[in-house]
């Protein structure tokens, strides 16, 4: 009996301690389980509410530093549209608790604008910046017009990073795709080459939104295809006024500004783009009536598809037209308002 009292006992604390060694293990299948976050990629978490505040003393940073600067102090994505220059120099004394706050001083000072999607800060041309929150409400109302099955391929949210060389036009067509959409013509979007990036948690629509938005283009939905077309922006969106050009894209005509008298002068980046394409852009952004002199150009063997580079900075009217148009062989007369543009009498070109 006592064997067997003995034999009982020793069943009983087995038992027991195999029934909390599987307790322990439950406990800790239980903590190592992924915990889903169902809130808005947007709310704020303990950390971003619990602010800090950064004292700025910059002094001759490029703008490119300066990105790369606030993703640590603040946990805030920003976007830099195509059209600044990452290259740009950035002078700021500021004590800021938030990425905003640093970029909306920035942007006074280089006559540039903010605009916010979620949890992404934009940086780019004012009136873009301006208009980056509705536009991206449009097209997230006509997703939302989709029948359910298509409307539900676009609305969910997921991360986007590239690497340095990237290809806008194959991102656009990779989101596309992800979503189990086709790009119908992503040859619409210029050819461009950009630094590595990376987007938080975003819907396709907004992701498509911020890429195209430094193109002056968006998208239209077809769901009948299944495919999305790139459109240019409307008129009253892609026609602004020269102040809200900044310094890099395809071509950056900057704000002229007066010097105390009626003299303006211009900054203006181009690199490796047609002067053709040149002049309409100075046409249509800083309103000059500008004629091209098509016929004679071609007859003198010059071409409006000649590709030129140049920076000048400061320059008034006369000066800029000189820089940009003497590398294509060409020259211009002034009449009044009216600038002709024809082929050089004396060129080497």
């Amino acid at each position: 009996m006592i064997y067997r009292s003995r034999w009982n006992m020793c069943w009983f604390i087995a038992m027991v301690a195999i029934v909390a060694v599987c307790a322990t293990v439950s406990a800790q299948s239980t903590q190592t389980k992924p915990r889903l976050n169902l809130e808005p990629d947007s709310a704020p978490t303990r950390r971003q509410t619990a602010r800090q505040t950064a004292s700025i003393h910059w002094q001759g940073v490029s703008l490119r530093d300066v990105i790369a600067r606030l993703r640590p102090l603040f946990d805030q994505p920003v976007f830099v549209d195509r059209r600044v220059d990452p290259d740009l120099r950035v002078s700021l004394d500021i004590e800021a608790s938030s990425a905003e706050q640093v970029l909306t001083a920035l942007a006074s000072e280089h006559q540039l604008g903010v605009g916010r999607l979620g949890r992404v800060l934009y940086l780019g041309p004012a009136a873009a910046a301006a208009q980056l929150k509705q536009i991206a409400a449009v097209r997230e109302k006509e997703a939302a017009r989709l029948p359910g099955d298509l409307r539900t391929t676009l609305a969910g949210r997921s991360k986007l990073s590239w690497p340095r060389l990237a290809e806008p036009r194959i991102l656009v067509s990779a989101i596309g795709e992800q979503s189990g959409w086709r790009v119908a013509n992503p040859e619409k979007i210029p050819h461009d080459i950009w630094d590595a990036g990376e987007l938080p948690e975003l819907m396709a629509t907004e992701k498509l939104t911020l890429l195209l938005l430094g193109f002056d283009q968006t998208f239209k939905l077809k769901p009948d295809e299944r495919s999305i077309e790139i459109v240019a922006l409307p008129t009253a969106t892609a026609e602004q006024p020269a102040r809200s050009i900044t310094n890099r894209p395809e071509m950056k005509p900057t704000a002229p500004r007066s010097t105390g008298g009626k003299r303006q002068v211009y900054t203006l980046r181009v690199q490796e783009k047609p002067v053709g394409a040149v002049l309409r852009e100075l046409s249509q952004r800083l309103h000059w009536g500008i004629q091209i002199d098509e016929e004679a150009i071609r007859a003198a063997g010059k071409s409006l598809d000649k590709r030129v580079s140049l920076s000048v900075e400061n320059a008034d009217q006369e000066k800029l037209l000189d820089a940009l148009l003497t590398p294509a062989g060409l020259e211009y007369q002034l009449d009044g308002e009216q600038v002709r543009v024809l082929p050089r009498r004396y060129s080497d070109q």
